[in-house]
């Protein structure tokens, strides 16, 4: 019994540990503090992006941390502060949708990625396969062009990768953007409507825009 109370004990001292931990950071989005703190993370992420609009990840990293700030402020008038955080989530997210490539088709034959890429036809008869090593080819110029089918497929499953990340980063940057202004505040109050005007004049995409202004959340297409 008393080593039941003991583990019991232990049970509520770590929820307990647990829901402070929690509402330490729901709190800590509660300040200008918290808010500039954020904003200059973003803005490195962004920065180190732009230097060689490579490493994508450093996106949506930025899209984490802007999504970590929820409506904190007076539930009627929009506030300063979280004015401040929609406007930094909206940057986020036009960050995103910059990045991707609008022209890209996943569907096109240009854009198919293999499994496992299958080496071109030797005059030799060589015996050849699909994901054979290159180097077991005898012929110089079948095993060039077979090098340069792997590099072209594996350069093809690099963009596919940026451009579903992308996507999808962009995505649930809308969704938060949409939960923030649609459940952030009282329907129709006078800070649901200067949160929706900020997101109409900022987002110049009509088709984000349309999606912000569902009536369901906008969900994942890719």
């Amino acid at each position: 019994m008393n080593a039941m109370k003991k583990v019991f004990g232990i049970a509520v001292a770590t929820g307990l540990l647990l829901l402070a931990a929690t509402l330490a950071q729901a709190e800590s989005n509660d300040s200008f503090d918290a808010l500039t703190n954020a904003e200059a993370q973003v803005q490195l992420e962004l920065e180190q992006f732009a230097r060689t609009n490579a490493d994508y990840q450093l996106l949506l990293e930025a899209q984490k941390i802007s999504a970590s700030l929820n409506p904190q402020g007076d539930k009627t008038n929009l506030s300063r502060l979280d004015e401040g955080c929609l406007r930094l989530q909206l940057k986020v997210l036009l960050a995103l949708a910059s990045a991707r490539d609008p022209y890209y088709d996943r569907d096109a034959s240009t854009n198919i990625v293999y499994a496992n890429v299958m080496p071109p036809l030797s005059k030799r008869n060589e015996p050849l396969m699909s994901g054979m090593d290159p180097e077991a080819i005898k012929d110089a110029e079948v095993r060039k062009a077979y090098e340069d089918a792997i590099a072209e497929n594996n350069r093809r499953n690099e963009k596919l990768k940026r451009e579903m990340a992308l996507s999808r980063g962009e995505e649930y940057a809308l969704m938060d953007i949409w939960i923030f202004v649609k459940h952030g505040f009282p329907e129709n109050s006078a800070a649901q409507k200067s949160a929706t005007e900020i997101v109409e004049k900022t987002v110049a995409d009509e088709t984000i825009l349309n999606r912000f202004k569902s009536g369901s959340m906008p969900g994942l297409t890719w």
